[in-house]
């Protein structure tokens, strides 16, 4: 068993024994909830699945998928695709495209991403933000390694296949956070 399949091990153990614990703390007084009471079991039921659309399980997709496209892309080497013209006319283009409809979506009057106030702090856009970078590097590189790897498939499950754990690890300790966060509010 290698280092990762051991902390996936130990994350799983953790959030088997989470609502025992739970239980156990109430029982001696400690001002915690049970998971194991009438509304403890309600919330564990009826939030389960907010720990597969938590931030961390977004993140570490987010983070896999990149992997996986940086090394099939041919983005790697940096020394020799520096030297590529190609990746500078297509970064510029990207560039160009994306800060414009940034401008595009900010500049707007009556803009869905700015907030009810009117500015930029504290609005939908600035949330969105890093997976908007993400998502617009994601497909900068696959654009890139179109011409080098012709199944961009393979490009976006690559790091799934290297990082098998990665994703319910991720799931794990984001259900951890979430029965922490019960029973101590």
């Amino acid at each position: 068993m290698n280092r990762h399949e051991r902390n996936f091990v130990c994350v799983l153990i953790v959030a088997a024994l989470l609502p025992f614990l739970s239980w156990v703390l109430s029982a001696l007084g400690v001002p915690c909830r049970s998971l194991l009471d009438d509304e403890g079991l309600r919330w564990l039921y009826s939030h389960a699945s907010d720990s597969l659309r938590g931030f961390l399980v977004t993140f570490a997709l987010c983070c896999v998928i990149m992997q996986g496209v940086i090394n099939r892309c041919g983005i790697l080497p940096l020394s020799r695709t520096f030297r590529d013209r190609r990746f500078y006319r297509l970064a510029f283009v990207y560039a160009v495209i994306l800060i414009g409809f940034l401008l595009a979506a900010v500049l707007t009057p009556n803009s869905p991403f700015l907030s009810i106030t009117g500015s930029v702090a504290d609005s939908p856009l600035l949330y969105g933000l890093p997976f908007l970078g993400w998502f617009s590097f994601i497909v900068f590189c696959l654009c890139y390694g179109y011409p080098r790897c012709k199944r961009w498939t393979r490009m976006l499950t690559y790091g799934l296949r290297r990082n098998p754990l990665a994703l319910p690890f991720a799931v794990a300790v984001s259900f951890c956070w979430q029965c922490i966060k019960y029973m101590i509010g």
